[in-house]
């Protein structure tokens, strides 16, 4: 995965397309912590493309569940995190990009379970 982090911090509704062939080339199911660190990276420093991002992870998630499983328990880790800390930013980010993951089903095609403790974690 020597070239998608660097791919993933340039995806925009125009080049998604050509973005997907040379993701689906790297062994995702191998470096499925740095594609989830760089979305994750990437959501952070450009949250105005949560959106994007969230539809590339739902594409990848057809394919391979096992990376959306991960993001979504990194993402809820981020927000427990930031909101024990008290850093605002951080804590709307992170439910902005879970509120995407929902809307674009990654939560849902993960399980109940897993969407049950985000809900938990968001009464907190």
């Amino acid at each position: 995965m020597h070239g998608s982090p660097c791919d993933v911090l340039q995806v925009n509704a125009p080049n998604i397309k050509e973005l997907l062939p040379e993701l689906f080339q790297e062994n995702l199911l191998r470096g499925r912590g740095l594609f989830c660190q760089a979305i994750m990276k990437a959501q952070l420093a450009s949250p105005t493309f949560s959106p994007l991002y969230a539809a590339l992870v739902s594409v990848v998630n057809t394919k391979f569940l096992e990376l959306g499983e991960l993001l979504l328990h990194r993402v809820i880790a981020q927000f427990k995190r930031a909101y024990k800390r008290n850093d605002k930013p951080i804590t709307i980010a992170a439910a902005k990009f879970l509120a995407h993951l929902i809307n674009q089903g990654v939560v849902h095609e993960v399980g109940l379970p897993t969407s049950s403790k985000c809900g938990g974690c968001l009464r907190c």
